[in-house]
């Protein structure tokens, strides 16, 4: 009885002998532009030795020493990443991304070769950044950025050097942001709720610790003053518009292109508010909650329906015309606010809109809130997603809310 010949392990490739006694070596590279899958091929007179040469061009594969695609540059590679990430990817991490790669990756090193890439290459692009005067933390980001490409790359069957790819990513350095201190949040909000009518927005971060994106895409539907609950399952967000045409378009901007959409992660969850601006679904289930609202929110809120702006779009916080406020303008409210109230961060600066969470999370573990209430109020992680736990735990995050109310002083 013939033995049995041993199936090779898969990832090891496969070894056969040709017509013309070869022995010849093959193994996955990775795909083509083209989506075609890539083959690497090494041929033998004996069959032990396919198997060596074999299995050293795996290893050369893994290490990025193999022969494929060794013209490819960092500019060509990135022009094809892009695309891709760009249907992954939440649009505001693309846009993050793709900024980090058109203004420093490309300019940098963009002309280099992705075989021959080196060590000093990927920190030619944290010089570059330094002397542009970036944070570290902004370093960081691109860093990591550029190490997502380049795996991406050598996975795609390019060869790029481990030395490239194995760089450690620069310190994001320390950063001064922190809960803003209770003095200068009590400051804030005794100046909103006497010089503001809108003073419910600024009270919904500092209290109820929703970010602006929630606050900005807040529909009175969402809310049951009745009941004292809001629904925080949508927010705002400004889509890129792209042209739709399969040929070359003359219109210069993809909004005129009569085919033009808007581009974001199949997997999203939209729905159109007005121009590039939607409501989109948040980007985990954490972000899926319904908090307790406090008896002085919900006194001011419904102070604040009887003179807000009308809005078609039924926008808690729209701007005059009814449409959603912009973003700019609302941390530029937020920074006036702060000058007008007297409160800055010890450094002098003004503090971050998104501190204010920070304050709210802070708040409520000074006050002995269990951790899992605190991640269910400000949607920092997964939570269970019934009804069910919802309403089992809302009275002890009505308590824990009522708790930083008498800190904020907001009681009615």
């Amino acid at each position: 009885m013939a033995k049995e010949k041993k199936r090779r392990q898969y990832g090891t490739g496969s070894v056969s002998q040709r017509a013309d006694g070869k022995w010849v070596g093959r193994f996955d590279a990775g795909f083509t532009r083209t989506g075609g899958r890539r083959r690497k091929t090494v041929v033998a007179t004996t069959e032990a030795d396919a198997k060596r040469r074999l299995r050293n061009a795996i290893r050369d594969h893994e290490e990025g020493r193999g022969d494929l695609d060794t013209k490819t540059t960092v500019k060509v590679w990135c022009d094809e990443w892009l695309p891709r990430a760009q249907k992954r990817l939440r649009p505001s991490s693309f846009t993050a991304d793709r900024s980090a790669v058109t203004n420093w990756v490309i300019p940098t090193i963009g002309h280099r070769k992705l075989s021959v890439l080196t060590a000093a290459d990927i920190r030619k692009v944290h010089t570059a950044m330094r002397k542009g005067d970036r944070k570290p933390s902004t370093v960081t980001r691109a860093h990591n950025v550029l190490a997502k490409i380049l795996k991406d790359a050598r996975r795609d069957g390019h060869q790029v050097p481990a030395a490239a790819t194995d760089v450690p990513p620069p310190s994001a350095g320390l950063t001064d942001r922190d809960a803003i201190p209770l003095e200068d949040a009590l400051k804030i909000l005794a100046w909103v709720t006497e010089h503001r009518t809108d003073r419910t927005r600024w009270a919904a971060a500092l209290l109820q610790g929703m970010r602006q994106a929630e606050c900005l895409g807040l529909t009175w539907a969402a809310l049951n003053l009745e009941t004292g609950t809001a629904d925080i399952s949508w927010q705002r967000m400004a889509l890129t518009w792209q042209h739709g045409c399969e040929a070359p378009c003359k219109k210069k901007r993809g909004v005129d292109c009569p085919e033009a959409r808007f581009i974001y992660p199949d997997d999203y969850e939209v729905r159109h508010m007005h121009g590039r601006i939607h409501w989109a679904r948040p980007k985990s289930t954490a972000g899926h909650r319904i908090i307790p609202l406090v008896p002085w929110m919900v006194d001011a809120l419904r102070e604040w329906r009887t003179v807000a702006p009308s809005s078609e779009l039924g926008l808690v916080w729209p701007r005059l015309d009814g449409l959603s406020r912009n973003e700019g303008d609302d941390l530029q409210d937020w920074k006036d606010i702060q000058e007008a109230a007297g409160v800055a961060h010890e450094t002098g600066r003004r503090y971050v809109l998104h501190e204010a969470r920070h304050t709210t999370a802070t708040l409520l573990h000074e006050a002995g809130v269990d951790s899992e209430i605190i991640r269910m109020i400000v949607g920092h992680s997964s939570m269970a997603s019934t009804r069910g736990y919802l309403h089992l735990s809302d009275k002890r995050a009505r308590e824990a809310l009522e708790q930083i109310a008498t800190q904020l002083q907001l009681t009615t």
